[in-house]
């Protein structure tokens, strides 16, 4: 009788380990800030939420854009870096929201787009490997085809009892220094 419950005991215990495990795993990717309309007071600065939303928004609408998608030739970008005109977060790096938009559109369904290293990367990669950089004239030929750099501008402004961030995304140019694609993501939180 014993060992009858013991038996019981044990796949009630598992069971319970199972259950645990399986609702991690469905919780995975989500994130813990409330939807941007109905934010807590004390929440303040961008969040978890705010990346994953503006990165998907900037994500589809470059794989959708037509002068990207529709490209007679390869669309080779080069990631930048977001620069921080922030007054709030002045010293925060936002690099992570150009890192999630190169990941998720090298994962996208875009033929013709293609990701490079910056020079100074590549540089340091080929010092870790033992190799001489590349000479001054430029990057080794895979990697002198980039044409395009993706980069991004963050903003904040105080008005009254809101702040406001407003976040710009562009792919632009290198030679020309057009922008060929340009979008952006605004949210604001009670000060």
């Amino acid at each position: 009788m014993k060992a009858v419950r013991f038996g019981v005991l044990c796949c009630v215990a598992g069971a319970v380990v199972l259950a645990g495990c399986q609702s991690g795993a469905q919780n995975q990717g989500r994130t813990k800030t409330r939807p941007l309309d109905t934010r807590l007071v004390e929440e303040e600065g961008l969040a978890s939420k705010d990346l994953v939303t503006a990165t998907d928004d900037m994500v589809q609408q470059i794989a959708s854009n037509d002068r990207i998608r529709n490209a007679p030739y390869t669309v080779d970008i080069v990631m930048d870096r977001v620069v921080n005109a922030t007054r709030s977060e002045p010293n925060r790096n936002f690099d992570i929201y150009l890192a999630r938009i190169r990941a998720r559109l090298s994962q996208a369904d875009v033929p013709n787009l293609r990701f490079h290293f910056n020079k100074t990367q590549v540089v340091s990669l080929r010092r870790s490997e033992g190799l001489e950089p590349p000479p001054e004239s430029g990057l080794p030929t895979y990697a002198s085809s980039v044409d395009y750099a993706l980069t991004a501008t963050f903003y904040d402004m105080e008005s009254g009892a809101t702040d406001t961030y407003l976040l710009t995304f562009q792919v632009v140019d290198i030679h020309n220094g057009e922008i060929i694609w340009e979008g952006m993501y605004e949210v604001k939180f009670r000060a």
